[in-house]
């Protein structure tokens, strides 16, 4: 699995960047938000992406959705939940900072969701009754993955807390099997110490 990318932009387009890493180019799908920001900030300098790897029956290649800051993933990674929404169909959906969405759930107000581009009534009530009551929960979480991705070093037993948390909140598994899965990994790799070593290593295997 494909858990961050630091790659130079060869090419922006509509949705996408291609990023160049080593000798492989990646198409990268970026929120309309962040597309634009990084693209005014950093053409020609290298990127630093957080990344999500998508594949299923229903899409022509694999998909890879990359955010520059770890709220926008937790963010995003809640709006998947939301019945009919895809992966690109929530990228799309963050054309705006992530703290004004989280204004806009906090307030209940379907009719700035609205503005939001292809985003009509029925969606817009669906999106606030999947994220009414995870505000909060999505700024710990943040916190807790901002902490661990600027390197201060959390205890073994608070990342596994940590990651156990993610995987049910974020993933959908059940609490019985995030705990399976973080264990396995902590046993094939106990040297691990930080949430993305043990994201990367639970989805090395794979989480079936």
């Amino acid at each position: 699995m494909i858990a961050r990318l630091w790659g130079i932009p060869v090419e922006w387009e509509e949705e996408s960047v291609i990023l160049r890493a080593g000798s492989i180019g990646y198409r990268v799908h970026l929120s309309p938000y962040s597309h634009q920001k990084l693209r005014a900030r950093h053409e020609g300098s290298e990127l630093d992406l957080l990344i999500q790897h998508f594949w299923n029956e229903h899409l022509e290649a694999p998909l890879l959705a990359g955010f520059p800051e770890p709220d926008e993933q937790t963010l995003f990674n809640q709006l998947r939940k939301v019945p009919g929404l895809g992966p690109l169909s929530a990228l799309r959906l963050l054309a705006i900072p992530v703290g004004d969405f989280l204004t806009i759930v906090r307030d209940n107000d379907a009719a700035r969701l609205k503005g939001l581009k292809g985003v009509g009534e029925k969606t817009a009530r669906k999106i606030l009754g999947e994220l009414r009551g995870h505000v909060e929960w999505i700024e710990e979480s943040v916190a807790r993955m901002s902490s661990s991705l600027d390197g201060e070093r959390e205890s073994p037993a608070s990342v596994a807390r940590n990651v156990q948390d993610v995987l049910v909140r974020q993933f959908g598994h059940s609490p019985q099997e995030a705990q399976r899965l973080v264990s396995e990994a902590i046993k094939r790799q106990p040297s691990i110490a930080s949430m993305e070593e043990l994201f990367q290593e639970v989805y090395r295997v794979g989480a079936q």
